[in-house]
């Protein structure tokens, strides 16, 4: 295996190892292409029942009903990046909090192409 496979390969490894974070690769229109074992833990979703979908379902339907996944996606187009603490919703309907990072992926020409979600499952008595 030549250098460069190897690296790519501990690359995907590295991400879809990682347990404490979901990390999610979504389109510009916010279906989610990728998932990693951090995801499944968080939000409950097994790899093949998700992808395909898009990230909205993870909010709470008020969440949903202002827009607010949309208004993320277009802050992190916009500036590069969107945070944001709230509720949101496993597969079996519980809520937890959640303290998301949503990245923006540009191509070489600087053309917004995709972004990454990282989630992190918080409580209360974490201090930032």
């Amino acid at each position: 295996m030549e250098k460069k496979e190897r690296l790519e390969l501990l690359h995907k490894k590295m991400i879809s190892e990682i347990q404490d974070y979901a990390i999610i690769l979504l389109d510009i229109d916010g279906t989610i292409l990728t998932w990693n074992k951090g995801a499944e833990k968080i939000k409950g979703y097994k790899e093949e029942e998700i992808i395909g979908q898009n990230f909205r379902l993870f909010y709470m339907p008020q969440d949903r009903q202002a827009g607010l996944p949309e208004q993320l996606i277009e802050l992190a187009k916009k500036e590069g990046r969107a945070r944001h603490i709230g509720r949101r919703l496993k597969k079996d309907g519980t809520i937890f909090w959640g303290s998301i990072l949503i990245t923006a992926l540009h191509d070489e020409d600087g053309k917004v192409i995709g972004f990454t979600k990282l989630t992190r499952e918080v409580n209360g008595n974490e201090i930032y």
